[in-house]
């Protein structure tokens, strides 16, 4: 079966009232449950590898023995098959993976399983945990509320567990997203899209936060249409986007990485909507969303890359000012991502990306119906000419067009890695390794313009912010002169598409409506 759940994390401020808000709602039908689980892995990881979680739960008197698997491209849907055992007894039935052997997700463990040869099933971790469950009527369906409280336990490793599941039972599984809306509403709550499994591998190997999501290959199928294509990378955005974010909010807290690829994230989906243009003119507005969020999270990030870089290079020299003041009202990353705002975006991605996967099949939008491979080429030809040309100048610009170039080759970059699947390999990696250095060069002049102002900016309250102006400005001539040299290879580089590729008719008015 499909399970359909999105997963709430409960500040401890909520609890209280959250509570009482479910059970109120019929206070006779309320459920509580102690659940005692023990979840297993083998020695290398296997099964977390693969995205899947095998676990014996005590439900009550009763053992259930589980088995989930992979997340679907929305995010909050996966395979899981359940198994209740005749057991009734207070000891630990043995686990048997051949129980699963009628699901798909059991046959795949077994040939896991059996490629591992020599790797056993070991205990990981265990949970256990007080749930409160009441069943929701919602305008699209009805869901399972399930308000866990406990604990997480590996040796003498322990995590907290605070948080609100919310489950499809019947109807539009788009009803788990309208009953997470008002509960993020009303209590603050946030998305967390880590699984209690997760959470328990993490603390079985004494990791602080998972390892930042970076961006993933998107498989397209030559044969794909524009609807198809959009819906394989905005998934790979939002994954890579809410992955971090749930990571970012944790009580376990994050590193400057987390940030750092969750930005990539916003700019890859704003990329994506510039490349899908007109098709996606109803989330217009996404675009200045996700501009605000990166920005915001990227004051934090710029002081992260001034400690890493700038500043061992300032003492070196023995500047007289190093360390700049932080800023009295910066937001922290963790509560710009809980913010209520932030979080009902989060759930309108989801929910445009779902009803973008249920529509698709029956879908008469004119550009939807697009051959992917013919217009999304077309576009990206017309970007990097764009580039060229301005690379080919690059002295010659202000300094804002030099801004403004760095934007247009990261844009380019993320477009081209969409669309990877359908390219020539070994002419892709020529053009990759000659733009990652042009790209290089160009970050680099960017910290240090950036940093110069930041200073510059400081000096009237800190005259010794002069010594690192001066500095910064002529690093930043050799970081120009850098960049005129490496822009110029970029300049005559090949595309990796070939001209055969690119379709005949250049003038498409509905063509020309992506790619903006």
């Amino acid at each position: 079966m499909t399970e359909i759940e999105i997963k709430l994390q409960v500040p401890a401020s909520a609890r209280a009232a959250l509570a009482q808000e479910i059970k109120a709602r019929s206070p006779d039908n309320l459920r509580t449950q102690r659940l005692q689980a023990v979840y297993f892995d083998t020695p290398s990881r296997l099964l977390a590898s693969e995205d899947m979680a095998l676990r014996l739960r005590r439900e009550g008197r009763n053992w259930v023995q589980t088995l989930k698997a992979g997340k679907g491209q929305d995010s909050i849907s996966r395979e899981e098959d359940n198994i209740r055992l005749p057991d009734r007894s207070a000891a630990e039935p043995a686990l048997d993976i051949s129980r699963h052997l009628r699901s798909p997700a059991g046959r795949r463990l077994q040939v896991l399983l059996q490629r591992a040869a020599g790797e056993s099933l070991q205990r990981r971790f265990a949970t256990d945990v007080r749930r409160q469950s009441q069943i929701q009527r919602t305008r699209r369906g009805f869901v399972e509320l399930c308000l866990d409280e406990g604990m997480i336990q590996s040796d003498s490793r322990q995590l907290g567990v605070r948080e609100l599941e919310i489950e499809s039972i019947k109807g539009s599984p788009l009803a788990v997203l309208e009953a997470a809306a008002g509960y993020i509403k009303r209590y603050q709550l946030w998305i967390d899209l880590r699984s209690k499994a997760q959470r328990g591998h993490m603390l079985f190997e004494d990791r602080a936060f998972a390892s930042p999501a970076k961006a993933g290959l998107i498989r397209l199928d030559a044969s794909a249409n524009i609807d198809e294509a959009l819906l394989a990378i905005f998934s790979d955005c939002r994954r890579q986007v809410m992955q971090n974010a749930s990571q970012i909010a944790a009580e376990e807290g994050h590193g400057p990485e987390h940030v750092h690829q969750i930005r990539v994230g916003l700019r890859r989906l704003r990329t994506a909507m510039k490349l899908f243009g007109q098709r996606l003119e109803a989330i217009a507005h996404w675009d200045a969303q996700a501009r605000s969020l990166a920005t915001e999270l990227g004051t934090s990030r710029d002081r992260d890359v001034l400690a890493e870089s700038l500043w061992p290079r300032l003492r070196e020299i023995d500047a007289p000012l190093i360390e700049l003041p932080s800023p009295t009202d910066l937001k922290s990353p963790r509560d710009l991502i809980r913010e209520k705002q932030c979080q009902l975006w989060f759930l309108e991605w989801l929910e445009h990306d779902m009803k973008l996967d249920l529509d698709r099949a029956n879908s008469d939008h004119a550009l939807g119906q697009l051959p992917a491979q013919d217009v999304l080429l077309e576009v990206l030809h017309r970007w990097h000419r764009k580039c060229r040309k301005m690379s080919a100048h690059f002295g010659q610009l202000s300094v804002d067009e030099r801004h403004d170039l760095r934007k247009r080759m990261k844009r380019l970059r993320y477009g081209v890695e969409f669309v990877r699947s359908l390219l020539q390999e070994k002419r892709l990696e020529h053009f990759l390794q000659v733009m990652a250095d042009a790209q290089d060069a160009l970050g680099e002049y960017n910290d240090l313009h950036v940093a110069h102002a930041l200073y510059k900016s400081h000096s009237a309250h800190h005259p010794q912010a002069w010594f690192a102006v001066g500095w910064l400005a002529a690093q930043s001539d050799y970081a120009a002169d850098r960049c005129v040299k490496v822009l110029q290879d970029f300049a005559k580089v090949q595309a990796p598409w070939r001209k055969k590729d690119l379709p005949r008719n250049e003038t498409n008015p509905e063509v020309t409506a992506l790619g903006a």
